[in-house]
C-alpha cells in the first residue's frame, strides 16, 4: 500500500489519519447526548476492509497503545511508533477473530509468519504515512469526515439513494414549511426539548426518536432535522449546546453552524450526480438557511407578519410535530409502501422477492404505528364509525394475467380423476380455494376436499356437494353448464398431473393478492382516515398477502428426509 494504492475514499482515510495524529479526536465521534455515551461512527460504516479493521483496533485499545509507546520511547519517530502500535493491535484483533473461526482473519495471522509479508508491510507503511503531519487533512475536520463516512454508507448512490424523499410526494405549502421551522426552532432555542421526541422502540435498530426526517414535507427541513436531532452526529449532542457560560443565541449559533456544515457536506457528496446540489453550493444556499434557522430559533419567531395571531409556544413543539408533520405524512408514506409492493407484484420478480418486500412493508407499518402511538396525539384512539375497510376497487390489469381459467379447469379435472394428489408432496398440496377465481371452480375444489376420494370421483355427488356448499356460504347458485362440462371432460379427457398447473395457480394467487392489497391501500391512503386506522387497514391487507406468500413457500420446500439430513451432517 503506497500513496496511490490505499483503495479507500478520502474521507475514510482522513478520519483514520486524524485519530492516528491526535487521539483526542475520538472525542468528536462520541454521542454525548445518549445515556451511555458511545461512538456514533461505527466500524461497519467504513466501506474499506482494512480501514475498518484499523479503526476498530484504535477504538479497542490502539489509541492507548500509541500513547503508552510514545511515553516509553519519547525520542522515537512518532509516525513509526504509531504504526508499530496500530499493527500490533490489529494482529491481536485478527487473532481473536481467527479463534472464532474467521478464515480471512486466519489468513492475515498466517501472513505475519512470512519473512516478507506484502500484507503486513503494506499495512504498516500505509498507517505510518497517514500518521505523518503532512497528511492532507486536519483533526479539526474529523467530525465532518466521519459524518460523510456514515452518510456514504447509508446512501451509497448519489442519484438513486437520495435521503428523505418519498417516491410519491404529499401536499405541501408555505404554511407547512413554517410549522416545520417552528418545531426546529424550538429545539434550537432549547435543545432539552428534544427529549419530548424520544421513546423506546421495540426494534433495536430503530431510531429512539418518533419524529423522523422523512416525516417532513420539505427535503431541506428533513435534512435539517437529521443534522439537528436524529442523524449520526446531531447538533444537540454538541457540548456547546448545553454550555451554561454561553447565551441562548450563542448556543443556537453553534448548533446552526454545525447544521449548515453538514448540509454543505451532503451537497458535496451528491454534487457529482446531482446538478441541483452543485447549484446550491454555488449559490451559498446553506448560508441563507442558517440565517433562517437563527430567526426561527429566536423567541420572536413570526414567519408571517400578516398573521398577528401566529405565536407558537415552543414548549408545544412535540404537539406541533404530531399535528402538522407526522400525521400529515402518514398517508403519503403508506401509499409509498403500497406503490413499492405493487411494483413488485406486477413485475417479473420472484415470489421470494415479493414475500420479502411484503414482510418488510409490514415491518415498516409496525414501526410507523409504534412511532405514532408514542407521539402525544390529540386524537389518539379516535376513529369515526364509517372508517371501515373498503372493498378493493376493480382493476383492469395489463399482461401478465393474474387469472388462468384453462389451468384451473385442467387442475380440477386431474383432481377429479385422482383426488389422492391433494395428499402428496408438491405444489398440489398447497392449493387453497382462493387459488381458483371462477365460483364454479372454487366450489368444485372445496367439494373435492370435503368428500372421500371415491365420492369425489362421482360426478353427481361432486356437483351436488358443490351446490350445497354455496347454500351454506349464502353464495349465488353455480352455473350447472360449467359443472357438467368439467365433469364430462373428467371422464373423457386425459390431462397431466395436477402439480403441473397447481404451482402456477398458487403463484398467480400470491401476485394477485399483493396487487389487490396494494391497490386497496393506495385507495385508502387517498381517503380522509384517521392515520392509525389507515395503518391498521393497510397492515391487514399486506399481512394477508404475506400469508399467501408464506403458504406457497412452506409447501414448495419439502421437509428433508432422514437420508438428506444425514448427508448434510456428513458434509
Amino acid at each position: 500500500m503506497n500513496n496511490g494504492q490505499y483503495g479507500a475514499p478520502q474521507h475514510e482515510l482522513n478520519v483514520l489519519s486524524s485519530l492516528l495524529r491526535d487521539g483526542s479526536t475520538a472525542g468528536q465521534l462520541v454521542d454525548w447526548s445518549s445515556s451511555k455515551p458511545q461512538y456514533w461512527l461505527r466500524p461497519h460504516h467504513f466501506q474499506t476492509t482494512w480501514v475498518r479493521d484499523a479503526y476498530e483496533a484504535l477504538l479497542s485499545g490502539g489509541l492507548h497503545d500509541i500513547e503508552q509507546r510514545l511515553q516509553t520511547y519519547p525520542r522515537a519517530d512518532r509516525a513509526q511508533a504509531t504504526a508499530d502500535a496500530v499493527t500490533s493491535r490489529m494482529m491481536t484483533l485478527y487473532q481473536q477473530r481467527a479463534a472464532a473461526g474467521d478464515a480471512n482473519a486466519q489468513w492475515a495471522v498466517n501472513q505475519a509468519y512470512l519473512t516478507h509479508s506484502e500484507f503486513w508491510t503494506g499495512l504498516h507503511n500505509a498507517v505510518r504515512q497517514m500518521a505523518e503531519p503532512t497528511w492532507p487533512a486536519t483533526p479539526e475536520h474529523a467530525r465532518h469526515d466521519a459524518y460523510v463516512t456514515v452518510r456514504a454508507a447509508q446512501y451509497p448512490s448519489t442519484t438513486e439513494h437520495v435521503p428523505f424523499e418519498l417516491a410519491r410526494a404529499r401536499g405541501y405549502d408555505n404554511d407547512a414549511r413554517h410549522r416545520e421551522l417552528a418545531v426546529i426552532g424550538a429545539i434550537l432555542n432549547k435543545p432539552e426539548r428534544a427529549q419530548q421526541f424520544r421513546y423506546a422502540p421495540q426494534s433495536p435498530d430503530a431510531s429512539p426518536y418518533w419524529l423522523q426526517p422523512h416525516d417532513f414535507g420539505d427535503p431541506v427541513t428533513a435534512e435539517i432535522w437529521d443534522a439537528l436531532v436524529t442523524g449520526p452526529d446531531p447538533a444537540i449532542a454538541l457540548p456547546a449546546a448545553y454550555d451554561p457560560n454561553l447565551t441562548v443565541q450563542q448556543r443556537a449559533a453553534a448548533m446552526i453552524q454545525h447544521i449548515t456544515t453538514q448540509l454543505t457536506y451532503n451537497d458535496y457528496h451528491r454534487s457529482t450526480g446531482d446538478s441541483a446540489a452543485q447549484a446550491r453550493l454555488d449559490a451559498n444556499v446553506n448560508q441563507a438557511i442558517g440565517a433562517w434557522l437563527a430567526y426561527a430559533s429566536s423567541p420572536d419567531f413570526r414567519p408571517d407578519p400578516n398573521a398577528p395571531d401566529f405565536s407558537p409556544n415552543p414548549d408545544n413543539a412535540a404537539r406541533y410535530a404530531v399535528t402538522f408533520i407526522l400525521e400529515p405524512s402518514i398517508p403519503a408514506a403508506v401509499e409509498d409502501l403500497a406503490g413499492r409492493v405493487r411494483d413488485y407484484g406486477l413485475s417479473d420478480a420472484s415470489l421470494g422477492q415479493i414475500g420479502l418486500e411484503l414482510s418488510t412493508t409490514v415491518h415498516a407499518l409496525d414501526q410507523l404505528a409504534e412511532r405514532l402511538d408514542n407521539a402525544p396525539r390529540t386524537l389518539a384512539g379516535y376513529s369515526t364509525p364509517d372508517q371501515n375497510a373498503k372493498p378493493t376497487p376493480e382493476q383492469r390489469e395489463e399482461q401478465p394475467s393474474y387469472t388462468s381459467l384453462p389451468t384451473e379447469r385442467r387442475v380440477l379435472i386431474s383432481l377429479m380423476q385422482d383426488p389422492s394428489q391433494l395428499h402428496q408432496d408438491g405444489p398440489t398440496s398447497s392449493l387453497a380455494e382462493q387459488d381458483f377465481t371462477q365460483p364454479e371452480h372454487r366450489y368444485l375444489f372445496k367439494a373435492i376436499k370435503s368428500l372421500p376420494p371415491d365420492a369425489a370421483q362421482d360426478r353427481w355427488l361432486l356437483n351436488h356437494q358443490a351446490q350445497q356448499l354455496t347454500r351454506y356460504d349464502s353464495a349465488p347458485p353455480l352455473n350447472p353448464e360449467e359443472l357438467n362440462a368439467i365433469g364430462l371432460e373428467a371422464r373423457t379427457l386425459k390431462v397431466a398431473p395436477a402439480d403441473q398447473g397447481a404451482g402456477h395457480l398458487v403463484i398467480m394467487t400470491v401476485r394477485r393478492t399483493a396487487r389487490d392489497g396494494s391497490t386497496a391501500v393506495q385507495a385508502a391512503a387517498r381517503e380522509t382516515l384517521d392515520p392509525r386506522v389507515l395503518i391498521d387497514q393497510s397492515r391487514q391487507q399486506f399481512q394477508q398477502a404475506t400469508r399467501e406468500a408464506l403458504r406457497y413457500h412452506e409447501h414448495s420446500v419439502p421437509e428433508p428426509t432422514n437420508y438428506g439430513t444425514h448427508q448434510a451432517h456428513v458434509a
